[in-house]
């Protein structure tokens, strides 16, 4: 059981690590866009480049809270942990899979309702409602755990992000989180 917990944890974390490095990278491109070769500051463009800083320190410190929220759902008791639900949508009628969402949950139910109560999802479900499918749980292709990133949509920012507002660890305000990526449909 132990392995089992370090491997998922392993996975978590690489999970939420994989968009941090990726917005370190970002802030790193535009901070590098005002400095020459060296790495100094340019100094006509220190303006510029103060602005920057201040731009890309509010983004990593507003993501903080999120990142502390998704590290307290990883350990807290009882444990939670990515469930993959997988919802009929649009193309099923055509033999197109299940649409898959992943969210933190102890179990498949709290997943199921989890996922309900989030504004990516309701987004989605927004959309699939103009076509003549319904989108209703299928519990055989559901599970703990994820499948290759790109073949979901994760949601578990947005759940840690919406528990990190209504309990702030620090006391630190968020803003609110750019609008959720369309899901990708398994293959």
């Amino acid at each position: 059981m132990t392995g089992q917990r370090e491997s998922h944890l392993f996975d978590e974390i690489r999970a939420l690590l994989a968009p941090l490095q990726a917005m370190h990278r970002r802030h790193q491109e535009e901070l590098d866009a005002h400095r020459n070769a060296d790495g100094e500051v340019i100094e006509e463009q220190r303006a510029a480049y103060e602005e920057v800083r201040e731009t890309t320190a509010i983004e990593a410190s507003d993501t903080l809270d999120t990142v502390a929220k998704r590290l307290e759902l990883l350990t807290a008791v009882p444990a939670r942990r990515a469930f993959t639900v997988a919802l009929t949508g649009p193309g099923l009628q055509d033999g197109e899979r299940p649409w898959l969402f992943v969210v933190h949950a102890t179990d498949l139910n709290e997943a199921h309702r989890s996922l309900t109560q989030l504004t990516g999802f309701r987004r989605w479900l927004d959309d699939t409602e103009t076509s003549s499918v319904e989108a209703v749980l299928v519990a055989e292709e559901s599970h703990p755990g994820t499948r290759a990133p790109g073949s979901y949509l994760d949601l578990r920012h947005e759940q840690a992000r919406i528990l990190a507002e209504r309990t702030p660890s620090l006391g630190i305000a968020t803003r609110p989180a750019r609008p959720a990526k369309a899901p990708h449909r398994s293959r």
